[in-house]
């Protein structure tokens, strides 16, 4: 697609045209049965354009006139502040092609594979846990995007995801016991070691304990601990940095978080991998944290061009759309904290009394600075070295950052959940835990 005609027609200084276009299987099963199976197809376009330093954006789904969103765009330009930015230039030749990552699956033939499969699970889990309520979902999805702009930068991709969550349900006259997982990568999951999994948390479950109230370890699993670093995903981020919202603004190379703690994006890594942001700038590979020493934020194209500081940074290719009618916003492409040595089972046998956390109540909640109480859903405690039952009404609260400067161990079992967070479980410090008795 050659923009240049409309760039000039319409006098503008950069003129972008992304398109997406998106498949999605979907099989569901609530309560031991199949709930639904069903299948969605998606397109769209999302225009951006520069016009007298101010930034237009329009997008629609479906087959739609580039034109008409590009004169939209301009209209709506005017109420744009002014920026000082550039769309990317095709530099290299490579970047025609870009990366091309997808899978070698018929996915005409996933509904029905996951309908079997989710039967199978379903009665694996029955043999060993009779009487309990199974929920699962099956995703697969295929995406494909393409990026043109007028400086001759024309880059497409096409990528294939499966995603798989699991749950178990037991409600007795007294207690009510809910436990889950989840996966996502470009392949589909061994289930067994996640059946093994869940069932090993109902088990846990079913015994009850009490914890005492007090400052203790807390050891997240990797499932609940990519909500600690969720915190230092927005610490790093560009638009808070300018905005001076972040309490790292000034940090830089600066220890800031435990020695033990080195965070990283790798976009050849994983299933999110891929060479090019949805601005056509290239991703780079940078350290965030190394040693619990801050090197570096993340930025897209405006708020690089916002940032003051000893050096205007550019782009770090960090521009994403969280769909295709948002506008761009920075956004780590995947957050790769680097694990330990021991297994969860060594660190387990490593406390002497302590709270295990799986999951919380509707996540981890708090403001930028990082103070935070959270009511704990599914938690256990430690008492030497050995999981002792399920707490009930246990609260912990805190300083996020002060806790994640305390950080005892680190796994040697990342996982990703639902995430672009890959993150072992963690053992820190620093957490007040409150339990009713």
């Amino acid at each position: 697609m050659d923009l240049k005609p409309l760039k000039e027609k319409y006098n503008l200084k950069d003129l972008e045209v992304f398109s997406q276009d998106t498949l999605d299987y979907r099989v569901t099963f609530s309560a031991n049965n199949l709930k639904q199976a069903d299948l969605t197809q998606r397109n769209g376009y999302a225009v951006r354009l520069i016009d007298n330093k101010k930034l237009g954006f329009a997008s629609a789904f479906g087959d739609s006139n580039i034109e008409e969103l590009v004169k939209k765009a301009k209209n709506l330009s005017k109420y744009s502040p002014d920026l000082e930015i550039e769309f990317p230039s095709n530099k290299k030749k490579d970047t025609k092609t870009g990366s091309n990552q997808q899978s070698d699956a018929n996915p005409e033939n996933n509904l029905e594979d996951f309908k079997n499969k989710g039967l199978e699970v379903i009665d694996s889990i029955l043999k060993k846990a009779p009487g309990v309520l199974v929920d699962i979902s099956f995703d697969f999805s295929q995406l494909k995007e393409e990026i043109t702009n007028s400086n001759d930068l024309s880059y497409s991709q096409r990528s294939s995801t499966y995603s798989f969550s699991a749950s178990i349900k037991e409600t007795n006259e007294n207690d009510f016991i809910e436990v889950f997982t989840a996966s996502i990568d470009t392949k589909l999951p061994e289930y067994e070691g996640y059946i093994l999994e869940l069932l090993n948390l109902y088990n846990l479950s079913k015994k009850q304990a009490k914890i005492k109230n007090g400052k203790y370890p807390v050891l997240f699993t990797s499932k609940a601990a990519k909500e600690l670093f969720g915190f230092v995903e927005d610490a790093i981020n560009g638009k808070m940095i300018v905005e001076k919202s972040s309490p790292w603004g000034e940090k830089l190379n600066k220890q800031i978080l435990s020695k033990n703690l080195t965070i990283k994006q790798d976009p050849r890594f994983g299933y999110m991998a891929k060479d090019f942001d949805d601005e056509g700038v290239e991703i780079k590979s940078m350290n965030f944290i190394k040693d619990g020493v801050l090197e570096n934020f993340y930025f897209d194209l405006i708020t690089a061009s916002r940032y003051v500081g000893s050096q205007a940074p550019l782009s770090t290719g960090n521009g994403f759309r969280p769909s295709l009618g948002s506008q761009v916003n920075p956004s780590i492409l995947n957050m790769i904290v680097t694990p330990g040595n021991k297994s969860l089972d060594e660190i387990i046998k490593s406390i002497d009394y302590g709270l295990l956390v799986d999951q919380t109540m509707g996540g981890l909640s708090a403001n930028i600075s990082g103070d935070m109480s959270v009511n704990i859903d599914t938690g256990f405690l430690i008492e030497k070295g050995e999981v002792i039952g399920r707490v009930k009404n246990t609260m912990i609260t805190g300083n996020v950052y002060n806790v994640l400067n305390n950080v005892i161990d680190l796994s040697n079992s990342p996982k990703w959940y639902w995430s672009n967070i890959y993150n072992p479980d963690v053992l820190v410090e620093g957490f007040s835990i409150t339990s009713e008795a």
